[in-house]
């Protein structure tokens, strides 16, 4: 499978391309002026003079982080029988909108469960085995990233595999935590979790360019190019990637276990993303950066585009999400199944609501091999 960005003007499309043929997996609407409409039971994509039509059928999700964009109310009926995520999102890609059909798959069960599992050790086993998936693909990544540099920075290489092992070591602390419930044991693992983001984050930032600033992770208000990368990539990829796969298995996104609530909060969603960040988001952007893909001066926003209320440039946009795509539909390995990476997250999901329906006897979270 090979991934292309198409170019109609300022929209991106994103096309993943098999044997020849080309299907639409992404449009992605980011300037002005762009209009999205519809025709029987196609998408109609207009800029100026420039105009494509898209079957629904082949369209799986649109995501519009543009001020000036008009999107007519019959295209959003296309989306929601078809199943096509509307995602409305900031330029720093934090979605603050997601159109979804009013009826989706679960039961109603699988809600009633997910809520009385909070005060049982149900919450507490998924909230563990969240940390852990984190942890361990942080270990992997680190050390995958010591293999492929073991023949040009021996040195370099030694370093990644020690900070591999030692966040192993914080996998196994995890692993041997007990509890019954998850707010008395909820500090503990966020502390562990915590001690290995710290090795981690000093492992990532050795392998970036040397004139990359990256000093450690910052969320809210990161105004330096990696973190803003980083969370763009969270929220305007994976995120509605995995609001959707929580939605589709009956799941309540706002009722997580690891992060505590909080109105407003998807924690569900935000736990169950612990799991891929590392290997969807990190893996991919590292490699953009290491391999010059894009330079740092590139990556942030500047003159115009400031103005326009943006924080990465368009290119820098364009190349994350091209990166991202192609990353979440890589064939890759997991408990003897290979498939796109994206389908496991939603293999992930139904595997919570089996856990707490009592259809399996507990959570093994998502990890990738190095």
């Amino acid at each position: 499978m090979e991934l292309n960005v198409q170019m109609i003007a300022c929209i991106a499309l994103y096309v993943l391309s098999e044997k020849g043929r080309e299907i639409l997996t992404v449009i992605f609407l980011d300037d002005f002026g762009i209009f999205l409409g519809r025709k029987r039971n196609r998408f109609i994509v207009k800029k100026g003079k420039e105009r494509r039509d898209f079957p629904a059928d082949d369209v799986e999700n649109i995501v519009c982080t543009s001020r000036g964009a008009t999107l007519s109310t019959s295209a959003l009926r296309l989306a929601v029988r078809h199943g096509v995520q509307v995602v409305f999102a900031m330029y720093s890609g934090w979605p603050y909108a997601v159109l979804m059909p009013t009826t989706v798959s679960g039961s109603v069960k699988t809600r009633r469960e997910q809520f009385l599992a909070y005060v049982d050790e149900r919450g507490f086993v998924l909230a563990k085995n969240f940390v852990m998936g984190k942890v361990k693909n942080q270990a992997n990544v680190i050390k995958l990233m010591a293999k492929n540099r073991r023949q040009t920075n021996r040195s370099l290489a030694e370093d990644l595999y020690k900070s591999g092992r030692l966040i192993d070591e914080i996998h196994e602390k995890i692993s041997e935590e007990r509890g019954s419930n998850i707010d008395e044991k909820r500090l503990d693992l966020m502390n562990l979790e915590a001690e290995a983001a710290r090795v981690y984050w000093r492992a990532i930032a050795s392998v970036l360019p040397g004139d990359i600033a990256f000093n450690g992770r910052k969320t809210r208000g990161a105004r330096d190019p990696f973190n803003v990368m980083l969370n763009f990539g969270y929220q305007a990829v994976l995120f509605p990637e995995v609001w959707k796969a929580i939605c589709y298995a009956g799941l309540d996104p706002y009722a997580g276990f690891l992060h505590a609530d909080r109105p407003g909060k998807p924690s569900l969603v935000l736990d169950l993303m612990e799991e891929f960040r590392q290997q969807v988001v990190d893996r991919a952007l590292v490699g953009l950066l290491s391999k010059g893909v894009i330079n740092p001066g590139e990556v942030l926003a500047t003159g115009a585009e400031v103005e326009e209320g943006r924080v990465l440039s368009k290119k820098a946009v364009q190349l994350i999400l091209e990166a991202l795509f192609d990353r979440l539909n890589s064939p890759v390995m997991f408990k003897g199944r290979r498939g796109p990476l994206k389908s496991f997250i939603y293999t992930q999901s139904r595997c919570i609501a089996r856990f707490l329906l009592g259809d399996s006897v507990t959570y093994e979270p998502f990890v990738l091999g190095w």
